[in-house]
């Protein structure tokens, strides 16, 4: 069963990205948002938790789902799901790529049900342009990349096997 459109996603890209982060950063506090219909400078001028670079409010850019992962006495890290409900593009992941060098988030991750476009999937495997999926660059740490994966609806979790990109995860 196919989703209807982009929004019927997100309550299931939700639960996994909050169970995701859960796991992975166990002693932080981890909160969930769809804001595909606000921008992230929007929603954080009422949030008031967390901590962030001063530069947030220049964040006017809309990102579907957004994680927030509260570490103790540490900036939050901010996580990135951008979706869409056909084939991903190279339009799509320069979408993400934008977002992420703007606003650099810890993990950034773009998906559909439907895959990859053949453009897509033959720069990122045939021609192994990897490098275009890089937004963050940490002097003595691997370079921060963009996950392009398959949404799978049946487990309401990445296909594992689609994933490129995404060093570490």
């Amino acid at each position: 069963m196919k989703y209807k459109s982009e929004k019927d996603m997100y309550p299931d890209v939700c639960k996994w990205l909050e169970n995701f982060l859960k796991d992975r950063f166990k002693k932080a506090h981890i909160e969930v948002y769809e804001l595909s219909q606000k921008s992230i400078s929007r929603f954080l001028s009422t949030y008031n938790k967390g901590n962030f670079p001063s530069e947030w409010v220049t964040w006017n850019i809309k990102v579907d789902v957004v994680g927030f992962v509260h570490h103790p006495n540490e900036p939050t890290d901010l996580v990135f799901v951008e979706c869409k409900n056909t084939k991903l593009t190279l339009a799509h992941l320069s979408q993400l790529l934008g977002y992420s060098r703007i606003a650099q988030p810890f993990y950034s991750f773009l998906i559909s049900p439907e895959g990859f476009s053949l453009t897509l999937v033959s720069l990122l495997q045939k021609y192994q342009r990897r490098d275009v999926l890089e937004y963050y660059w940490e002097a003595g740490k691997l370079p921060r990349q963009v996950v392009v994966a398959q949404w799978d609806m049946a487990t309401a979790n990445l296909n594992r096997h689609t994933m490129i990109g995404g060093t570490g995860i």
